[in-house]
């Protein structure tokens, strides 16, 4: 957005949020006129499909739940309504029927914003309907809105771009859980010690004992390297 010095007529370029400008041409302070209606930005950004099926991805990894087999995925610049706390706080809302997730919005990501125009913007638009009144300004994020499969269940995500952010109402069921080599191993390990351990004591309670004490300590060390790991 441009506006022209008052004083020497030079032409000034404005960036968001900006309320008073010095002129670069003659140095004159320019006081800028707010808008009456809300200031609408938006996130530049650069249409990756495949980077934010890989985030999915990744969030389902890392909360252990099954990997998706068929996945969605329609991109679109969603309007939220960005609202300041008394504390100084920044929350945003949904100002469009398009997010998934009604009870709970991104927080403001971080890049380039620029002054919002429609015609300039490529991809598709979703209208904003439903602004918030207490909104300092609007901002049209890039979503990536997807539907996927994780076996026979179905559910929808949604993925911010620039800060790759995921928001779901659900996920999908934990992976099955594999005992893998090492498991395996360390068990007939056990198996083998405590048998040995049973023929070495004495008597039939001695060897009960010595194994259930065995046992525990197995225990307790493997619980203690659980709670290690997180």
């Amino acid at each position: 957005m441009f506006v022209h010095c008052s004083l020497c007529g030079g032409e000034n370029r404005l960036e968001p949020g900006e309320a008073l400008l010095a002129c670069s041409f003659c140095g004159a302070s320019l006081a800028l006129e707010q808008p009456k209606d809300v200031e609408r930005l938006v996130l530049t950004h650069t249409r990756d499909d495949r980077m934010a099926e890989a985030s999915l991805r990744s969030h389902l990894a890392e909360k252990n739940r099954r990997p998706p087999t068929r996945v969605e995925i329609d991109f679109s610049y969603v309007p939220f309504s960005m609202i300041e706390a008394d504390d100084g706080r920044l929350t945003l809302a949904p100002a469009a029927r398009v997010w998934p997730a009604r009870e709970s919005s991104p927080y403001p990501p971080a890049g380039k914003y620029d002054f919002f125009d429609e015609a300039a913007v490529k991809e598709r638009v979703a209208p904003a309907r439903e602004i918030d009144p207490r909104a300092a300004r609007v901002l049209h994020l890039p979503v990536y809105s997807m539907k996927y499969e994780a076996g026979e269940w179905r559910g929808r995500a949604a993925v911010v771009g620039e800060s790759w952010q995921i928001v779901a109402e659900k996920l999908p069921p934990e992976r099955p859980r594999r005992a893998g080599a090492g498991q395996v191993v360390a068990g007939a390990a056990l198996f083998a010690g405590y048998f040995a351990l049973a023929k070495m004591t004495p008597g039939l309670f001695g060897s009960l004992a010595a194994v259930a004490a065995a046992a525990t300590a197995g225990y307790c060390v493997f619980a203690l390297r659980e709670r290690a790991k997180g």
